[in-house]
Order: structure tokens, then sequence, then C-alpha cells
């Protein structure tokens, strides 16, 4: 290796004009010192950067742990609610403007059932999707489905089940006020294959930007029907004659179309899975159901709180029984029923039902989801 480096340089100096060959043996030198130095050198700069990095962290500690044992108290936390400072209004802007005589929905009607949780995550597409076909089957009348969740959840779980992929947007038209020229039961979209007698009123994301532009509008206005709308359509007997029961499924929130869906309904459903932050959702939200039936919707019934997507029914973990006896105990408190929590009807975690979950529905490709569909089924009969 040496002697061809000196093969190199002795080449190099031999093209070098002769009176400059002595500058270049000196620059050839000094490089050649620079890396050796360098090389020598790695070692020490190395312990010294890792010296000085430690060195850093001690300090660090050390200041750490004087102001922990010799430093003032840090300082209390401030109260929950300061002085001066007041607690917004619970009501919500429906409450405040509700008319004096709200539209109700017909007494012996069809069951209409909004499916709603403030929550999401919760399995409220996947029960409306397969209770659809089970109320399909049970009732052999067609079934109707409103997506008001301006995802589309539901929407997709159908069509992609009936064999239709692109999306669509109907949905706007039952909470639109009326117009000549539409003819709101004709955009009700009818499924096909397994689904057949199976429609649905489907949605997309604008329905969200539609929802608030009719919001702002009623506001403006400063009264109106905007909260009414569905349940004026849905009491008509081109609705109740044809169909066997009408689900209507949600966002976890109270939007134009939420308002709408309990408006109109005559029944409310809601999932909820059995964890403490859940749990809390669901109470909050059926307080508010609570306060909101004396002048929003005063027809309305709660069928129940239904476990969902539980571990085997909620008895083998110890957290889920806990929250489930949670909201027994809660029903039996605040709504004074034995029955408020639909603990047959709970909705177990399984493949069958999370494979097809906004793929597919369950209910009408595997025998075990449908036994679980036709459970929950049942409960909500008779709860009806």
């Amino acid at each position: 290796m040496d002697s061809d480096a000196g093969g190199v340089l002795s080449t190099i100096l031999v093209n070098v004009d002769a009176r400059f060959r002595p500058i270049v043996e000196i620059g050839i030198i000094a490089i050649l010192a620079v890396a050796a130095l360098a090389t020598a050198l790695n070692p020490i700069i190395d312990f010294l950067h890792r010296l000085w990095s430690f060195l850093r962290w001690f300090m660090r500690s050390m200041r750490r742990l004087w102001r922990r044992l010799f430093g003032a108290p840090p300082p209390p936390p401030p109260p929950p609610n300061p002085e001066g400072r007041t607690i917004p209004d619970e009501r919500t802007i429906w409450e405040l403007r509700a008319p004096s005589q709200p539209a109700f929905p017909n007494t012996n009607g069809i069951p209409i059932i909004t499916i709603a949780n403030m929550k999401g995550g919760v399995g409220k597409t996947t029960i409306a999707a397969n209770l659809a076909a089970y109320f399909r089957d049970r009732s052999q009348k067609p079934v109707l489905l409103i997506d008001f969740d301006y995802q589309g959840s539901l929407s997709q779980t159908i069509r992609r089940e009936a064999g239709y992929t692109d999306p669509d947007l109907t949905a706007d038209i039952l909470i639109s006020p009326q117009s000549p020229l539409i003819d709101p039961p004709l955009y009700a979209r009818e499924m096909r294959r397994e689904l057949e007698n199976i429609s649905i009123y489907p949605t997309n994301y604008p329905f969200a930007t539609i929802e608030n532009n009719l919001m702002a509008d009623w506001m403006h206005a400063g009264n109106g029907d905007l909260m009414y709308r569905l349940c004026n359509l849905l009491r008509q007997p081109v609705y109740q004659e044809k169909y066997g029961a009408i689900l209507i499924d949600c966002p976890p929130r109270l939007t134009t179309g939420s308002i709408n869906g309990l408006c109109a309904s005559t029944h409310l459903l809601v999932p909820t899975t059995l964890d403490d932050m859940s749990a809390q959702a669901a109470e909050y939200f059926l307080a508010q159901v609570e306060r909101m039936s004396q002048s929003v919707f005063p027809r309305l019934k709660v069928i129940g709180i239904v476990p969902s997507i539980v571990y085997q029914g909620g008895d083998k973990l110890i957290g889920e029984k806990r929250t489930r006896d949670r909201l027994i105990s809660y029903g039996k408190l605040v709504w004074k029923r034995e029955d408020f929590v639909l603990v047959a009807g709970s909705i177990p975690r399984t493949a069958d039902i999370s494979n097809y979950a906004g793929n597919g529905v369950a209910y009408v490709r595997k025998a075990g989801a449908k036994q679980i569909f036709e459970r929950l089924g049942r409960e909500v009969e008779q709860r009806l």
C-alpha cells in the first residue's frame, strides 16, 4: 500500500515543473500531517463530546432534584369556576328557538327509530344497517333508511352491499324547503340483491354545508318549520303505507339533520361501547334528550341503551361488566326502568360483524351475525 502511494506521489512530482516541485511537496506533506493529526485526535474529540453531554444531563438532573427537595411548592390549581365566570346556558339553540306548537309523528303510525349518541365509533351505523334487514324480514314490508351523518358511512355500507359504488346525496331533500318541482318519495334510492325492499336516502360530505346553510337561514328568519320538515314528510301516507319501519342514522352532534330525525321519530335507540368515556357520553346525551323532550319532541320514546362492540357480551372483561352495571343502575335511577339497558341484545365483538363494517351488511352474509341482530331486533320490538 505504501509503495503504491509512493509511486503515485512520484508520478505526480515527475509531471510537475521543477520550479513548483518544492511547493507541491510541502503541500502534500501538510495534507498528510493534518490527516494523521485528525485520526489521532478523533477518539479524544469523541470522548470530550460524550463527557460534555453527560455533564449537561447531570446538571439538569441536579437542578430538577434541587427544585423538588428545596424549591417552592407548585402553585395550587385554579378553582374549577373562577369568580366572575359563568357557565354558559346548557340549553341548545333548538330549545331556545323551539316553536310553541311542535309537529308530532303519527300516533298509530309505523315505528320511526333514530339511532344516535353523542360519541362516534359506538356502532350506530352497523346497528342501523343490520336492523333494517331484520325489520324487513320481520314485517315483510319495505324498510326505509335515512342517513343524516355527512360522512355517509351508512350510505356506503348499504350501497356496497347492493353493488352500487358511486356516492350519492338525496338526504338533504328531506330537510330542505318544499319545492313543487321535487317529490321527496321519488328520491329514496331502492337497493337490490340481498337488500331488495330496503331503500335509503343517502348522504355525502356536502350535506354538512347544506345543514349549516339551512340553520343559518332559519336563525336569520327567526322562525319556520326547519326542525319539523322531516316529521311533516314522514307523516304522509306515501311513507306510512309503503314502509314497515324507518330507521335514521345520526352523527354524534345535534345537527340540523339530527334534530329533524329526533323530531320525526317515535323512538330513540342509543348504542354505546362499554367503557367509562362512552357511558358518560350516552348519559349526557340522554340528559339532553330528556330536557329537550319537554319542548322540542315531547312524544319521543327512548327504547334504551344497547351495549355495542362488547367482548363476549360484556361478561369477560371487568371494565365492561362494571360499565354495564353502571348503565343499568343509571336506567333504574333516572329512567325508572329495569329494562333500560338491552343486555340480551348486546352486540358482541365478532369477526362476522367487523369484517363487513362499512363494506356490507353482516345480517345477510353470516348466519351468526343474523342471530345476533335478531336478538337485538326482538329486544327493540318488545319496547316499541
